[in-house]
């Protein structure tokens, strides 16, 4: 069994955005950082998610060049476009 660990993180935040954690945390009745921690959860999960599909696509458009095939020009896929 695994023990869960913490770090402790110091940021500065512009007042605007501290009143605006104070008014939600008070509002909830839950901590600042429950509210810091679930934010940076869902914004590094997003990056990560858009990391691993550049990371796909940039190995895809590789094995494409790699494959000699001929591509076809954005202008033909779209002539025919209503």
């Amino acid at each position: 069994m695994t023990t869960a660990t913490s770090i402790s993180v110091s940021a500065n935040i512009p007042a605007e955005l501290g009143a605006m954690l104070d008014k939600v945390a008070r509002a909830e009745e839950r901590s600042k950082s429950y509210y810091i921690k679930k934010g940076l959860e869902q914004l590094l999960k997003n990056k990560l998610e858009d990391l691993q599909d550049y990371q796909e696509a940039e190995q895809a458009y590789d094995a494409f060049l790699a494959s000699g095939e001929k591509g076809t020009p954005f202008e033909e896929v779209f002539s025919n476009v209503k």
